[in-house]
């Protein structure tokens, strides 16, 4: 081989290593998680959320700490401040039942859903079938139901009342003193139950999504392979599926009961008794001239703001907020409020259907705008929980846990 075969050898080699070098595109360092995604999803940019490892954890704990108190309450010959001895349980279910007995219930159902959330969570990323996870999420149904019927309209009540309380109190020295009925024993008791069924319902969740292989936050799964094509000329994969083509219904429904029972209060302001006692407004009408502007005005603002889960200021603050306009709403701004709404909801309306069910024909007749509204509040928490659970699975982006996204899932078919 010539000195011109050596340079031209030379010149090729030099510049294969000079084409590759940069034609290669410069390794970033990615953690093993990132790298080690069977989907080639892209790995989330910013830190995945940490409430999936802690919330189980905390439900075992707190269900366990229920559990002692009120087994400590029974072995020490006391009860809770539920049932038939605690004036203030009286709007509750089970407020005829002996508190003592409902004591003993407390304590066997802290201690089921202490083991059932233990054991859901020392499940997490097993695979679970089809029939575990119905059961799972029977189980944690069943345990909800019994929790429900210890809480009755104080939540919702303390909730509407709390506004006008902090407006009038200054002003007024016995609305000052409500602010005692905040640390009532029997309403931490219930807000300690309902924190408790809200926990383990998001364990059981999670649970659920673990289990099938889904994302823990975001509940995203890719679709199965047959479905990977792209929709034939004529159909649509981009219409809304599932839980989100509820969601308009569901609003409209969840702003419409609360309309019908703030029209009776503030019916009631205006100096009408529609659907009271005559005598009795007439006697009672300084006092519930406040509660009721209060919880109608608190009903309405509701309303308009479960309008707004399926309307575009839900989404992008309007230009009529300084500071805020144009800017996307946070998905949590109108997804807690809604959901702790929609909890509180549910054992009231059960227990104005109570009420009902205990009054007298002529009562009812005479008195049916107390309790009427009511009677449609299960159905209020039911739609309005829809209603969220749909804003918040049409708002999803990029997961920041699994960093899936719209785009990285393939939509099914549409059949």
């Amino acid at each position: 081989m010539d000195d011109t075969d050596l340079t031209t050898g030379s010149t090729s080699s030099t510049s294969s290593t000079s084409s590759a070098t940069t034609s290669a595109p410069p390794r970033r360092r990615t953690s093993g998680h990132a790298a080690s995604r069977p989907d080639g999803t892209p790995p989330p940019r910013r830190e995945a959320p940490r409430w999936p490892r802690w919330v189980p954890g905390l439900t075992v704990a707190w269900w366990l700490a229920g559990a002692v108190t009120a087994l400590t309450a029974v072995l020490t010959g006391r009860h809770l401040p539920v049932g038939a001895s605690t004036p203030d349980a009286a709007g509750t279910i089970v407020d005829s039942v002996p508190s003592d007995g409902l004591t003993a219930v407390l304590a066997t159902l802290g201690l089921v859903g202490a083991a059932h959330a233990a054991w859901m969570t020392s499940r997490a990323g097993r695979p679970a079938t089809r029939r575990v996870r119905a059961a799972a999420v029977t189980v944690s149904g069943l345990v909800v139901a019994l929790g429900v019927v210890f809480a009755d309209t104080s939540l919702l009540a303390r909730m509407g009342y709390l506004p006008v309380v902090l407006v009038r109190a200054p002003f007024d020295p016995e609305l000052a003193g409500a602010f005692d009925q905040y640390a009532a024993p029997a309403f931490l008791l219930q807000l300690g139950v309902l924190v408790a069924l809200v926990l383990l319902a998001v364990t059981t969740v999670l649970f659920a999504r673990r289990s099938s292989g889904a994302c823990a936050v975001c509940g995203r799964l890719d679709a199965p392979a047959d479905h990977h094509a792209p929709a034939p000329a004529g159909e649509t994969s981009a219409a809304p599926s599932g839980i989100v083509a509820w969601g308009r219904p569901a609003a409209i429904v969840a702003a419409t009961i609360p309309c019908l029972y703030a029209l009776t209060r503030l019916i009631w302001v205006l100096g009408y008794p529609l659907g009271l006692d005559p005598e009795m407004y007439e006697q009672d009408a300084g006092r519930l001239v406040a509660p009721a502007v209060g919880l109608g005005l608190f009903a309405v603002v509701g309303a308009v703001l479960t309008l707004g889960l399926v309307q575009r200021w839900g989404e992008v603050f309007p230009r009529w907020i300084p500071g805020l306009a144009g800017r996307r709403v946070p998905v949590a701004l109108a997804v807690v409020p809604a959901s702790v709404v929609a909890v509180a909801i549910l054992p009231a309306g059960l227990s104005m259907i109570k009420g009902l069910l205990e009054m007298s024909t002529p009562e009812l007749l005479a008195n049916w705008a107390a309790f009427g509204p009511g009677v449609l509040w299960p159905l209020w928490s039911v739609a309005l929980g829809v209603a969220t659970a749909a804003y918040a699975t049409r708002r999803r982006g990029t997961c920041r846990l699994c960093g899936r996204s719209p785009s990285t899932i393939t939509p099914r078919v549409a059949r």
